[in-house]
């Protein structure tokens, strides 16, 4: 598939490139930098926002200083917050579980950086507590994937990602995936087919993969094969372009 989402070029770049410092400022709004975020303690959903940043964001118990590019990573990446358990209020679980949530938070102080580059979704565990995760690209199913520290990952792979919609538009093949699991402080995943409740989780989806596989699944293959057809409300002409393109035999 040539061409990647939503208006990124394909550029020959580094395999795993560091956060971007710079980007022009007609492209900062730009869906395609994207992170729907949701964090959850015990399950239970406690925040939830979309990044809107092409810098990407760092998620962590606390705000670092913004003048420490050079040790936290670009200073204008947004900054998600685990928010204090004590402060949600409430019963049942959460607040079970607050002392044990409060002694933890403090070992995710530099937290983890999430970005978007035209190759796909990166990361950077970048605090001391211990971070798992599943995701597109994850080695084991069920079986723990530790993210070393100061280490930079690859999550999701943009071509890889395009080729399953592709699959999935053209020939039935499964749902492309795209959702990142990240566990902080405990193993993850565990053995296939048992859930259990993990106390701090954040669950990512990049923006431009949603919204690509939601229209894709909305509109279908015959529609985006008939030209002539207009968008279906809510539709931009790029998104319908790309996913016409994946449609070509």
């Amino acid at each position: 598939v040539r061409g990647v989402f939503c208006g990124w070029n394909p550029a020959p770049g580094p395999l795993l490139p560091a956060p971007p410092a710079y980007v022009p400022a007609e492209d900062i709004n730009h869906s395609d930098c994207w992170l729907h975020v949701r964090l959850y303690y015990c399950d239970v959903l406690v925040k939830e926002l979309t990044t809107r940043t092409a810098e990407g964001c760092r998620i962590a118990s606390r705000a670092v200083p913004a003048d420490s590019a050079r040790l936290y990573g670009p200073a204008c990446m947004e900054q998600i917050q685990f928010p204090a358990p004590r402060a949600l209020g409430g019963g049942g679980r959460l607040a079970g579980m607050a002392d044990v949530l409060e002694r933890l938070l403090p070992h995710l102080e530099r937290g983890v950086l999430l970005w978007v580059a035209p190759e796909g979704v990166f990361m950077k565990r970048q605090c001391q507590g211990r971070v798992y995760w599943n995701g597109p690209l994850a080695p084991h199913r069920a079986w723990p994937n530790k993210l070393e520290r100061e280490k930079t990952y690859k999550l999701l792979d943009t071509q890889q990602f395009l080729q399953q919609l592709r699959g999935y538009l053209s020939h039935g093949q499964p749902a492309p995936q795209y959702q990142i699991n990240l566990c902080f402080g405990e193993e993850y995943p565990t053995s296939a087919g048992h859930h259990f409740q993990k106390l701090i989780m954040a669950h990512v989806e990049p923006v431009f993969a949603r919204e690509l596989f939601h229209h894709a699944q909305r509109l279908g293959p015959q529609l985006l094969r008939e030209a002539s057809q207009p968008c279906a409300p809510g539709t931009s002409n790029h998104i319908v372009q790309v996913l016409k393109q994946l449609c070509q035999p």
